[in-house]
Formats: structure tokens, C-alpha cells, sequence
């Protein structure tokens, strides 16, 4: 690809690299913003590539990718459900007041090792945990949610809210070929 096909790929929005910077607490400045967003948008770039992109020698991104990975900027692939006909939901569960801290952690352990989780999220609040589910369509998905469910003694509610778009993911906002939800 030829970088002057990249640069167009990254439109710089000021507002955004100060945006990232200021939500850092100042850990990061305008070229690992550049980096990070770079990234964002193709976590596969060469380091050729992302020299290109942000305007700097190739050693200085490799040495600057490298630290931001240190500090546990991680660069991950995504699979967007919707665009692959698959499903998922969010179940919000409440723990019973009197459950042992270790079924707590347990259960914790068990959902993260569940193939069909790929996210869980303490809260803080009425509720504890969210445990977020995929699966290939609405039917799989709710046996495998009431079957991970089934028989759980430290639960005392669940919500399930299938997820039907998602407009925005993290700090980008998506499109999509499907949109079930109209306005």
C-alpha cells in the first residue's frame, strides 16, 4: 500500500489526540495518541506503516508501540456479532447478600473460562456483574445462558438484555451493512 494511500486512511481530529491526552492524565502525548488511533482503526500496520502515518522515523514507532504495549496499551481484534449473523446479550446479575467471597470468585472464574463469554464486568450498584454472551443466534444464545445459569445458588436476579446494534465501540463509532434497529 503506498503511504499516500495510508495517510488518507487517518483523518487527524485535534479534538480527539487532545482528548486522549487529557483523558490519559497526561500519560500519553500527541504521537501515541496518533499511534494508539492509527492502531485503532488496523491493529496489523507495520511499524513502516505506522512511521509513515504519524510522521516519524521508523525506530522512533517501533520504540514508541513498544512502550505504550508496556504500559498495557493492548491492541485487540474484534468480532463485530452482528455483521457475522451471531448474537449476544448482556445478563446483569445481583449476588444474594450472604454468598461466600469464594463462589463469588469461582463463578467469576468459571464465566471467563466459558468459551461463549467474551467479557466480565464488575460494577459497582444495585447490581455485581455483567457477564457478556455470544452465540450463533437468539435460541443458541438463551440455552446458553440459561444453562450457565441453571442451579446458581448466589444468584439472586438476572437481567438479560440481548444486544441488538452498537452505534459506538469504546471510542468509535460503527457502521454497519445490518442495522436492525431503525429510527
Amino acid at each position: 500500500m503506498e503511504k499516500k494511500q495510508l495517510k488518507k486512511k487517518i483523518n487527524w481530529d485535534e479534538k480527539e489526540i487532545e482528548f486522549w491526552k487529557d483523558v490519559s492524565g497526561g500519560k500519553l502525548d500527541s504521537i501515541d495518541v496518533m499511534i494508539y488511533l492509527a492502531l485503532r482503526e488496523n491493529g496489523r500496520l507495520s511499524d513502516t506503516d505506522l512511521a509513515s502515518i504519524v510522521g516519524v522515523s521508523v525506530p522512533t514507532a517501533r520504540r514508541r508501540r513498544l512502550a505504550l504495549q508496556e504500559k498495557g496499551l493492548q491492541i485487540m481484534g474484534l468480532l463485530l456479532f452482528e455483521e457475522f449473523g451471531m448474537t449476544s446479550a448482556d445478563v446483569i446479575i445481583k449476588f444474594k447478600k450472604n454468598v461466600k467471597e469464594e463462589d463469588i470468585t469461582n463463578f467469576v472464574k468459571e464465566a471467563c473460562e466459558n468459551p461463549k463469554v467474551f467479557e466480565v464486568d464488575e460494577y459497582i450498584g444495585e447490581y455485581d456483574l455483567v457477564v457478556k454472551f455470544f452465540d450463533k443466534n437468539f435460541k443458541e444464545l438463551k440455552h446458553t445462558i440459561d444453562s450457565f445459569l441453571a442451579n446458581r445458588e448466589i444468584i439472586e436476579k438476572h437481567i438479560i438484555l440481548p444486544v441488538v446494534a452498537s452505534p459506538k465501540l469504546f471510542s468509535k463509532k460503527m457502521t454497519y451493512k445490518h442495522n436492525s434497529v431503525q429510527k
